[in-house]
């Protein structure tokens, strides 16, 4: 499973990347700021945002941070 995190240079998102890291997910972290085309491709409007496996948008908020083995299940 490929598991992209999209996020701006703004947000504060190291909840989402210790959930990630404390589950044993590997993941790559882009800038929105340095990436517009990936929020483009995905429609995304909101960050933090994973992709997974280049087909599945997630946007992630304080409520599903704590669902993340099942979102990414």
């Amino acid at each position: 499973m490929k598991i992209t995190l999209l996020n701006s240079k703004t947000c504060h998102c190291s909840d989402l990347e210790q959930e990630l890291n404390a589950l044993g997910f590997s993941y790559e972290r882009f800038f929105v700021e340095d990436n517009p085309e990936l929020a483009e491709r995905f429609g995304i409007r909101h960050c933090p945002t994973l992709i997974v496996d280049e087909k599945r948008v997630i946007p992630i908020d304080e409520q599903n941070v704590a669902r993340l083995k099942e979102l990414l299940a």
